[in-house]
């Protein structure tokens, strides 16, 4: 299934015992509908307060017992609007909606004005100074290709010896009137990856540090040198790429 979610009402996607999770509420409606337990993989784990327009998830299911159209309307009936399943469809007994994923892409959204707007305010970071759009392209150039993002992760401390090397096929800015749209996309992201570019990034624009100043951030691997992240209410998991015979139809 693609799905969307406003992320404010929950505590992430992944299961959390005892608070709200994207994850805990589909798997309680799954498992009701089926009758049976339902076990999730998704194609990105989002945090706390970050939304999706597509995110993909996987489950084992009776094939004879699942309409996907019908269970989708059941699933946004029960609920909708925090959570809407936008397409449902039966994959191979090989597909799992994260082993199987090629590429994620996401979208974070600034608006940079003065005045603040009340209709943007839950899905934009309301920065009220000007920035410099050239400075942020030309240190966002830097992020493509293969690089060790150390110095923009949130280190995992049962995992020290995690990668970070990830490869950024997709790093793109274009301006909407006051609104500026960041696009990122690469084969995997770690824990806060693209919060951390975004806040560096408007360090950039606001002139608090230089579009040079980006290739040796990347290069020392220290987090301490890279920016606070940016708050996650910017932030949208936009889609997920499959290879072409595992494609996932919005």
């Amino acid at each position: 299934m693609t799905i969307a979610y406003d992320g404010a009402p929950f505590h992430g996607f992944a299961r959390n015992r005892g608070v709200a999770t994207v994850a805990d509420t589909l798997e309680a409606a799954l498992s009701e509908i089926l009758q049976h337990p339902v076990q999730l993989a998704c194609a990105g784990r989002t945090d706390r307060g970050v939304h999706a327009r597509g995110q993909v998830v996987s489950f084992d299911a009776d094939e004879s017992r699942v309409d996907p159209a019908r269970l989708a309307g059941a699933i946004n009936k029960m609920c909708g609007p925090a959570i809407a399943v936008r397409s449902a469809s039966l994959a191979s007994d090989d597909f799992d909606a994260r082993l199987s994923c090629i590429a994620r892409s996401y979208r974070y959204r600034i608006l940079s004005s003065v005045v603040p707007d009340p209709l943007l305010a839950s899905l934009t970071w309301h920065v009220p100074h000007p920035l410099d759009l050239a400075a942020i392209r030309t240190a966002s150039d830097r992020l493509l290709g293969h690089h060790d993002f150390s110095a923009f992760c949130r280190r995992n401390r049962s995992r020290p010896d995690e990668s970070f090397v990830r490869r950024v096929s997709v790093a793109r800015w274009r301006a909407d009137g006051d609104v500026l749209q960041f696009d990122i996309e690469a084969n995997a992201f770690c824990h806060q990856m693209v919060r951390s570019l975004v806040g560096t990034l408007v360090d950039i624009g606001r002139g608090r540090r230089r579009a040079s100043d980006l290739g040796p951030i990347l290069l020392s691997g220290e987090r301490s040198l890279a920016a606070s992240p940016a708050p996650p209410h910017g932030l949208v998991l936009w889609a997920a790429r499959y290879r072409p015979a595992q494609a996932i139809s919005d």
